[in-house]
């Protein structure tokens, strides 16, 4: 029988933890959003410029198939749940089947709790909530690279989905000699410099982010890192609204830029 409703967190499907497990409803909440002003309007106070979505989260309702309300029936429940908790405890890439190339990134805010075991009819809930990054996102990451041979490119590049992405870039330093002075490293409206960056020949300029944070480093020909981050200025960050953005550097010397990204839905 195909199963309308699937849950799969990391490698493992809810349901293929036991075949007695059947899932009666997905729901995904709307999420709690901040509303952020930026700028002012002469007269009006300030200008809403955006709602940023904070939390987002996945209840699923799900009911065991053992028939009979005896103690066997209801040990043998117990030792299901178990096996439900353990599967959802660590959280992880969530993916449904109906929301099909796409993942959300989440933590475990509500158990199956047992309750009354006696009643084998009893409806179950898990409760899974993404707040680092609490949209649906591109299961698969899209990459592009710009220039190699030449010190300043740009390109122009169309971002899809309905919400805010932060984009990780490597700038690649493809001259042979040190390249101190990024002049323009830029993703849309966000440009950052770099000076006195020291960044030498096979040696690749990272931007990045973990848990939703920048990082800023310098990886070496033997791939290891160091912090760069003193050496920026300008935006604090790579993130832009979906449509057609400008991607670019300029530098010292020849480089190659790769950016990367997963389009984000509401």
């Amino acid at each position: 029988m195909k199963l309308k409703r699937r849950v799969r967190l990391g490698s493992v499907y809810l349901d293929e933890i036991d075949d007695r497990i059947v899932i009666s409803s997905i729901e995904c909440g709307d999420g709690r959003e901040n509303i952020t002003a930026s700028d002012t309007a002469a007269g009006f106070g300030q200008r809403i410029t955006r709602k940023r979505r904070t939390t987002l989260d996945v209840v699923i309702r799900f009911r065991i198939l053992e028939h009979g309300r005896t103690t066997a029936g209801m040990r043998e429940r117990s030792q299901l749940l178990e096996k439900i908790n353990a599967w959802a405890a660590p959280g992880g890439i969530l993916r449904l089947n109906y929301k099909p190339g796409r993942r959300l990134n989440v933590v475990l805010a509500q158990a199956p709790g047992e309750g009354s075991l006696w009643d084998y009819t009893k409806e179950f809930q898990i409760v899974f909530r993404a707040y680092t990054i609490p949209y649906w996102e591109d299961y698969t990451a899209n990459t592009d690279t710009i220039g190699g041979t030449v010190s300043k490119k740009s390109k122009n590049i169309t971002l899809e989905g309905s919400a805010p992405t932060q984009f990780n870039v490597e700038l690649a330093n493809k001259s042979g000699a040190k390249i101190n002075n990024v002049k323009d490293l830029h993703i849309g409206t966000n440009k950052m410099t770099f000076s006195s960056l020291g960044l030498m020949g096979k040696e690749t300029l990272v931007v990045d982010h973990s848990n939703g944070l920048v990082r800023i480093r310098i990886r070496g020909a033997d791939g290891k890192y160091r912090n760069v981050m003193k050496y920026r200025s300008g935006a604090n960050d790579f993130t832009a609204d979906p449509g057609v953005i400008g991607c670019g550097y300029e530098a010292d010397r020849a480089c190659q830029m790769t950016v990367t990204w997963r389009a984000r839905y509401l």
